[in-house]
């Protein structure tokens, strides 16, 4: 339909300039001393319209012309584009594959071809990462001062790339540098926080791993489990590093947060310390805090072992012996009670919860103390019987 109104629109204008050519008896004069030429006005208007005509497709010419090697210019960057674009994807598919050897190969020519700041870093950084994968320190190296040079002085991308890959390398002085440039940039980047925290435990600085894991658990970087496993680890870094005596070890202890002392190694730590030092009463109270909270059987058989004055010993027979109401079945209390009946010279009670320990639980520990225990009582031949037992239990098969 519009094809025809088309042809019905072009049939008019042929039919109306006709009919004014035909009309149209003017004539136009020019004169160009000493010429004069005199000509119809439909042949003039028919002359300036063609040379309006050449005259445009003149100008179109030499614009066209003109523009040619910026249109050839684009064209070649449009096709280095798009080559480049495809080697990145199939650089990032080898390397996800883990043919890293391919990887790289492919990256670096993606990366030789590359005309943005963006390609350049998206290339050159997954090449790294390819030579890297492969050991190849050196390679990796050289891209890195590639990418340094013609990326801006501080790019957060390539600063977190060498921290990851520097930390892996155990190059803690380079990722320390590289962690520094990426903080410079973002400061609260929570991937820069944590491979701080990891560059920090590996170096065992536990203050920085204190105040690094606190900032990440305000920001919900880290859930309950990992906060707890990373300060335990700390605290006790802390402890073996500091020798603490005395008056400085109890402060230490008392300036603990309550979630700090509620996790069972910190608590065993503290107790060996006290225990070292010959603070058994204090390391009692520092258990029995901790029992009355959290049952562990760990701290139940340090508790047995506490060289206490004689006149505390009841009171610690009789707290175990209270805690046996709520725990029958632990078989380290039944027998931390045995060996505290035991060295009370109590051979009847040490002798039940022996026989109960074992008959929760068959251990080599329990077996030799029973054994000890039957020595003294002359039951030489069950003695020998349970010496057996434990040696049994405690040879690797």
């Amino acid at each position: 339909m519009r094809i025809l109104v088309w042809l019905i629109a072009l049939f008019a204008l042929a039919v109306g300039v006709t009919l004014f050519a035909q009309v149209n008896t003017g004539y136009a004069l020019l004169f160009v001393p000493p010429w004069r030429v005199e000509i119809s006005l439909n042949v003039f208007i028919l002359l300036v319209l063609i040379t309006v005509a050449v005259l445009y497709a003149v100008t179109r010419l030499v614009r066209e012309l003109g523009g040619l090697p910026t249109r050839v210019k684009r064209y070649r960057d449009r096709q280095a584009q798009d080559a480049s674009i495809k080697l990145e994807r199939e650089s990032r598919i080898a390397f996800h594959e883990g043919r890293y050897q391919r990887a790289e190969r492919l990256a670096g020519e993606a990366y030789a071809a590359s005309r943005t700041a963006e390609a350049i870093a998206v290339n050159g950084l997954l090449a790294a990462r390819s030579a890297h994968a492969m050991r190849d320190y050196g390679k990796r190296d050289r891209y890195f001062a590639e990418l340094k040079q013609k990326l801006t002085p501080q790019h957060l991308a390539l600063a977190m790339t060498m921290a990851e890959l520097f930390l892996d390398e155990r190059r803690y002085a380079d990722a320390d540098s590289a962690i520094a440039e990426a903080r410079a940039v973002s400061p609260k980047l929570t991937a820069a926080m944590r491979l701080e925290l990891r560059l920090r435990q590996r170096e065992d600085n536990p203050q920085a791993v204190l105040r690094l894991c606190e900032q990440l658990a305000k920001s919900d970087a880290l859930d309950v489990a990992q906060v707890a496993r990373i300060r335990a680890q700390a605290l006790l870094s802390l402890l073996a590093s500091h020798v603490l005596a005395g008056r400085e070890l109890k402060n230490w202890w008392l300036k603990l947060s309550a979630e700090d002392k509620a996790l069972p190694q910190i608590t065993a730590a503290a107790v060996d310390q006290f225990s070292e030092q010959g603070s058994a009463e204090e390391a009692r109270v520092i258990i029995e805090e901790t029992l009355a909270r959290q049952w562990s059987s760990d701290l139940v058989e340090r508790y047995g072992r506490l060289d206490l004055p004689a006149e505390e010993r009841v009171g610690q027979l009789q707290q175990a012996e209270a805690w046996l109401v709520a725990h029958p079945e632990d078989s380290q209390l039944l027998l931390t009670l045995g060996r505290l009946c035991s060295a009370r010279s109590l051979w009847g009670k040490a002798l039940n919860y022996l026989e109960a320990c074992l008959a929760v639980e068959k251990t080599a520990v329990a077996h030799a103390e029973l054994a000890e225990l039957l020595e003294r009582l002359d039951r030489h031949d069950d003695a020998a019987r349970h010496y057996r037992a434990a040696l049994e239990l405690a040879l690797p098969r």
